[in-house]
């Protein structure tokens, strides 16, 4: 059972998790300060770090893919991908978001036209054109511009070098060596786990309240009943993913995410015809001039004049946010890859991930703009006074069949989150795993213990509430990821250099 796990990953990067746990649970009121603490030295004394990097990511992309090396396959000559492409598409897009892009997609718009960007005035008509696109800003081409370091290594080592691994450690091996299989390899193992553990956490701490409140709307639960029902909501969760993730790659996640998709393009498509289309258009059309505008201004604002807020409360979170799912995106899409040109994969993954994002704040957010902007809901006040569960509910009254639309929101957000929590627990298996052959997954038992983890401490983020609590777990888990993929960029170059070099050599 345990001949093939990595103990010098599982143990450390387990037992730590554990003992984090514990202090979360037994003094939730301390650990909230700490946390609030570390928030804000992360985010405002060194949070241009995670602007630097993700500038770097953006053009290691540009680079990477106009160069000589685009071409390669990631696989033998002539192979063909091992999956199709509405089926690659579908998977990259559920494993890299989750209920967040539903709940954050409504709910978003609204705090940034109360406390917009570049210190407009609130609910002024330049607040409302920013908060429009600014979640477009923070779930398009950056961010998804991060996964790539990531994805191409694992894909390059595991089909062109042909490594028995999946481990980030061994991706950076180029650059470090040995020292791969030593300890600097397994620290770098170990904050892949705590990257993953934390990103992941941060959407289940997202999105559990708020789908606890839906449910206690539609069955009409007492609010005393609030926690019992968000615990129930997470089991049922555990249940879902639990069998995915034990059924694997080709059963569970592929089935899983090609309805996902369904169910969320069904979704946004009768909120956007229920909705005002028209004018959704139209915020749309504006808000791509804007972001093509301001994109350089957005991707190196930090208010160094200001008090910074909305930096630190938002671009810096996101960016600390997508750090942490980096090396999940990074093995996840880089393990469904095989067959693809290194430039098929790093764009097809940017802009069927934007696009996916981009469509769910245009429809999301455009509505929730339109009943802010329109006086129907004065959603910025419920957020306020009684948090994102009352607001994302009072957007739901305004559809026709309020209940059923209830029922089918919390459907698509189990599913979404399902298909990401297997991606998570498949990848963190495979990380602790020794070796891995390309055509196999790992263990089944160990998949289901990281699912089941995750529920924990998710439990444990709601016993503290709040969304800064979630924040700072992902900030703070992505920041020693910073490293992580400077290595990966410099160990990409390296690896294309050689193996390009030999080829010639052989050629002569």
């Amino acid at each position: 059972m345990f001949q093939n796990i990595e103990k010098k990953v599982f143990i450390p990067a387990f037992g730590i998790l554990v003992l984090i746990m514990l202090p979360i649970y037994l003094v939730p009121d301390k650990v909230d300060s700490i946390i609030s603490f570390l928030f804000d030295i992360c985010t405002g004394q060194i949070g241009w770090i995670f602007l630097l990097t993700c500038l770097a990511s953006f053009g290691f992309l540009l680079w990477l893919s106009t160069s000589r090396y685009g071409n390669i396959c990631l696989g033998g000559a002539g192979e063909k991908p091992q999956y199709g492409n509405l089926s690659w598409i579908a998977m990259l897009f559920t494993a890299g978001v989750g209920t967040s892009i539903v709940i954050l997609g409504f709910l978003e718009p609204i705090y940034y036209v109360s406390g917009p960007p570049f210190n407009l005035e609130p609910f002024s008509k330049d607040a409302y054109e920013y908060a429009h696109m600014y979640g477009q800003f923070h779930w398009g081409f950056s961010a998804w511009a991060i996964y790539n370091p990531a994805i191409v290594a694992i894909a390059y080592i595991m089909y062109v070098r042909k490594e028995k691994s999946m481990r980030l450690s061994t991706a950076c091996k180029s650059v470090i060596g040995g020292h791969a299989d030593g300890w600097v390899g397994h620290i770098i193992d170990i904050l892949v786990v705590f990257g993953i553990v934390g990103s992941i956490s941060t959407s289940l701490g997202i999105g559990a309240p708020v789908l606890s409140t839906i449910i206690r709307e539609v069955f009409n639960i007492p609010e005393s009943y609030d926690f019992a029902v968000s615990i129930v909501v997470l089991i049922i969760w555990v249940l879902i993913f639990g069998t995915s993730v034990y059924l694997g790659l080709d059963k569970g996640i592929q089935n899983l995410s090609n309805i996902n998709v369904v169910l969320a393009f069904i979704f946004m498509l009768i909120v956007l015809f229920v909705g005002p289309a028209i004018d959704i258009f139209k915020m749309e059309v504006n808000s791509l001039g804007l972001y093509l505008s301001e994109f350089v201004r957005m991707s190196t604002w930090t208010d160094p004049f200001g008090d910074g807020t909305f930096v630190k409360e938002w671009t810096v979170f996101y960016w600390g946010w997508w750090l942490a799912f980096m090396p999940m995106m990074g093995m996840f899409v880089g393990k469904i890859s095989r067959g693809r040109t290194i430039r098929e994969v790093m764009w097809g993954q940017l802009v069927w991930g934007t696009l996916g994002c981009c469509t769910s704040f245009m429809i999301f957010g455009g509505y929730s703009l339109y009943l802010q902007s329109s006086g129907l809901v004065d959603l910025a006040s419920i957020l306020a006074t009684q948090g994102q569960s009352a607001a994302i509910v009072a957007i739901l009254k305004t559809l026709p069949m309020a209940k059923f639309m209830m029922i089918f929101l919390c459907v698509v957000c189990f599913v979404y989150l399902a298909t990401t929590i297997d991606s998570c627990a498949y990848v963190l298996a495979g990380t602790t795993t020794k070796q891995l052959d390309e055509q196999k997954d790992p263990d089944r038992w160990n998949r289901i213990v990281w699912a089941v983890l995750f529920c924990l401490l998710s439990i444990g983020l709601m016993v503290i509430g709040g969304l800064e609590a979630v924040k700072t777990i992902s900030v703070l888990t992505g920041l020693p990821l910073v490293i992580v993929i400077f290595i990966l960029m410099a160990s990409v170059k390296k690896m294309l250099q050689e193996d390009v070099e030999k080829r010639a050599q052989k050629g002569k």
